[in-house]
């Protein structure tokens, strides 16, 4: 019975109105400037019209004028002047565009039609997928959606890129550098001197933040957080370990300066409610989200920030905390390491395809605790897997001064005390690495900038 419903069943198009879309084009440069935002070739239900619109925008490109002629000149240079009817078909296509102002108008018809052939298309890989058995449904799942909203965002690109058109690219961003004067130009830190070194977080990198328990991860990524999205990027946290009333009361301690303990037990003078105040104001337009599912896996995880930028119109930067207490869920993996290097794989994956920057939590073996001297962490302490350094694009380590008291024993830390801690860039992929020294104020979780001349 299905097949022979799909014999009788045309997929949707509207031939007309891809005829009329290309007899604008070829009358009138508005509407080709129009048109070529809205429709790619395969948008086109019948080959020839493809071949035709595909020529035309290349022409235009290419600064070639476009009239019946030059089209005509540039079909028979391609071969493809008689598949397409000829001069006789171009002269048809002119005549019959009789309101060259209509051309938006038949280019969304023609661009909604093809939405629909490819919602077909998608709904049949999603049926053969599920009649196989081959693929976990999670995986079905995320590939489904994300194939789903390239529909609807006209997102879908060829997978590879002309390498002029690169080179076009970097000379635009690097005249854009020239013209700010060295201004960052990824995600900012905050951090002057952790700028200076990465210039921000960019779209893309995988960033391994790691200390051991207690020097101050989470603090450091929610400082981060905090300065992107007050500064007009789009965040989202996903707290793996505590809840979102925690994380909410450390931002509003590090952002209002009022002690954590003191909010936590409800101690509260007039002016701690004036700067509480005052902090929650610096919120109200923030695009800073966080997620506090304690079992989420990567999958999970990616179709959640792929809603959050449709919803939001984008997405900048992402923070996991932390990686250790992360699964791939239904796919069984022997090994605790080989589980952890699929996650982290999975992690680079999504900033590339989000293009955004994930900044990724992670535990330390003990190694720096049984080193003597400066018990700086290296790459080798990473825990579980020596797959997150490879993925990683960034590592970055931090180490309190007052962590240890010597060799052997932990220090006894007075909050009170004006602290320091390193922050100590071991890996770079696509610049330098360099440490940078920043203020540890535990009273308020945070951190930040010391004067030159104090250090």
């Amino acid at each position: 019975m299905d097949e022979e419903r799909n014999n009788i069943l045309t997929p949707p198009q509207d031939i007309e109105a891809e005829m009329a879309v290309l007899g604008a084009m070829l009358k009138s440069q508005d509407a080709r400037a129009d048109v070529s935002g809205i429709l790619r070739p395969d948008d086109f239900y019948l080959n020839e019209h493809k071949e035709i619109f595909k020529t035309m925008v290349e022409m235009e490109q290419k600064g070639v004028g476009v009239d019946i002629t030059t089209v005509y000149s540039a079909l028979k240079q391609r071969k493809t002047a008689e598949m397409v009817g000829g001069i006789t078909y171009l002269s048809k296509l002119m005549d019959d565009a009789i309101v060259i102002s209509n051309a938006k108008y038949y280019a969304d018809t023609v661009a909604n039609k093809s939405k629909m052939r490819q919602l077909i298309k998608e709904a049949e890989l999603i049926r053969e997928s599920a009649y196989s058995d081959e693929l976990p449904p999670e995986d079905i799942l995320d590939s489904a959606e994300q194939r789903i909203l390239e529909i609807a965002h006209k997102t879908q690109k060829s997978s590879y890129t002309d390498i002029n058109d690169v080179i076009f690219q970097n000379i635009k961003e690097i005249q854009e550098l020239e013209r700010q004067g060295g201004e960052i130009k990824g995600i900012p830190t905050g951090f002057k001197d952790v700028d200076r070194i990465l210039g921000g977080f960019q779209k893309t990198d995988l960033v391994i933040l790691a200390a051991r328990p207690g020097v101050g991860k989470t603090a450091w990524a929610l400082n981060i957080a905090e300065h992107a999205a007050t500064s007009g990027y789009k965040v989202i946290v996903f707290s793996l370990e505590m809840s979102d009333t925690q994380l909410g009361q450390r931002l509003l301690s590090m952002t209002s300066s009022v002690p954590l303990e003191n909010i936590r037990r409800g101690e509260l003078t007039v002016e701690d409610w004036e700067s509480i105040s005052a902090a929650q104001d610096s919120f109200f337009d923030a695009n800073l989200v966080i997620d506090e599912t304690s079992s989420i896996t990567p999958v999970e995880m990616k179709n959640k920030c792929r809603r959050f930028s449709q919803e939001r119109g984008g997405l900048d930067l992402v923070i996991i905390d932390y990686l250790q207490l992360m699964s791939m869920g239904g796919y069984r993996i022997e090994q605790r390491e080989k589980e952890i290097a699929a996650i982290t794989r999975s992690i680079k994956i999504m900033a590339k395809e989000l293009g955004c920057a994930v900044i990724l939590l992670s535990q330390l073996s003990r190694g720096p605790e049984q080193r003597g001297g400066d018990h700086m962490p290296k790459l080798s302490d990473l825990r579980d897997s020596g797959a997150i350094e490879q993925d990683a694009d960034i590592v970055i380590f931090l180490k309190r001064e007052d962590y240890y008291q010597n060799d052997d024993e932990r220090a006894q830390v007075d909050a009170s005390t004006g602290l320091t801690c390193v922050v100590n860039i071991a890996k770079h992929r696509n610049g330098p690495v360099g440490s940078a020294t920043l203020a540890w104020v535990p009273r308020y979780v945070k951190f930040g900038n010391i004067a030159q001349e104090n250090l």
